[in-house]
């Protein structure tokens, strides 16, 4: 059992080790779907450092596994301790998979499965108790609630969902732009932003697209519609268009066509008017305003309001 449990960290620690060697050469992790993404984007840990750690603890595990063989009652205890900590670690991330980004990610998925293998290999008590540590853990993230926070807390992570972006000089702002493909309130959004001011607006799709019908994009590499759909998620909200703006105070949140135009007017087009804009429905205000009415919006398929 203890070849099969050698053999079975050393592969975990091939495994991470590619995944490290993915990283370098391609600036981005292998995974078989785009849940892997969406976790990477709310980790505070650089992907790489991530794995890194992985690859340690199993090299840890490997290597102890290997003295065992000399001193088998010392290290085995060691051994069921270190296994036990690595399916909590893995208890937790499964759970903020499930609970928090609401998506799963092949390549993790895969880890947890080597860890509790290692668990069973170990025998039927160390299984149960990991087993009872798994539960507990899921159990508890389940109780909790998670709020829109721990995504705009880490404002730069909306990124990960930016398709584009329109940059203007010396901008006063930075806005990310959350919009359907298939919204015509949101087609509206975008051409009101045809022309350039004093704000940086990201452009964050909740669906796969290809072009944006607008001058002076910047386009990024990749995108994740999934993570901006996540970021709707907890907040609560099920419509677009929404902009998502950074205050010195926290942010601002404005929902639906006529909250967004009426918002780029006030906070972003001071020095040259909006053409798009009919003034008259919109007086003059002392300041950017939060809008929470939801003027103008279609659901996250395409049903508009």
């Amino acid at each position: 059992m203890n070849k099969i449990m050698s053999r079975t960290a050393l592969l975990a620690s091939l495994i991470i080790l590619a995944q490290m060697i993915m990283i370098l050469l391609k600036g981005e992790s292998a995974c078989l779907n785009q849940g892997c993404k969406v976790v990477e984007s709310l980790m505070t840990l650089s992907p790489l450092l991530f794995n890194l750690v992985g690859l340690a603890y199993f090299q840890v595990i490997f290597w102890s596994l290997f003295k065992a063989r000399s001193r088998p009652q010392a290290f085995m205890e060691w051994i069921a301790i270190l296994l036990l900590a690595g399916l909590s670690v893995e208890g937790v991330l499964l759970s903020y998979q499930i609970f928090v980004a609401r998506a799963f990610c092949s390549y993790c998925i895969l880890i947890f499965l080597m860890v509790l293998l290692l668990n069973a290999l170990a025998g039927r008590q160390q299984l149960f108790k990991g087993a009872a540590v798994v539960v507990a853990i899921v159990s508890i993230f389940s109780l909790l609630s998670f709020g829109p926070s721990m995504v705009l807390a880490r404002y730069q992570s909306l990124d990960a969902g930016t398709f584009a972006v329109k940059t203007c000089s010396s901008p006063v702002k930075e806005l990310y732009l959350v919009f359907s493909s298939e919204c015509p309130h949101c087609k509206n959004v975008i051409k009101a932003l045809e022309s350039c001011n004093s704000c940086d607006f990201h452009f964050n799709p909740v669906d796969h697209i290809k072009t944006l019908d607008l001058p002076d994009l910047e386009r990024r590499a990749s995108y994740s519609a999934e993570f901006n759909r996540l970021v709707l998620s907890l907040m609560g909200i099920k419509e677009v268009p929404v902009v998502i703006a950074k205050n010195p105070d926290g942010f601002s949140i404005i929902k639906g066509e006529t909250n967004i135009i009426k918002y780029i007017q006030e906070a972003c087009f001071q020095k040259a008017p909006l053409l798009y804009i009919d003034r008259s429905l919109y007086p003059d205000q002392e300041g950017p305003k939060l809008f929470e009415q939801d003027n103008g919006v279609c659901s996250a398929g395409s049903e508009c309001d």
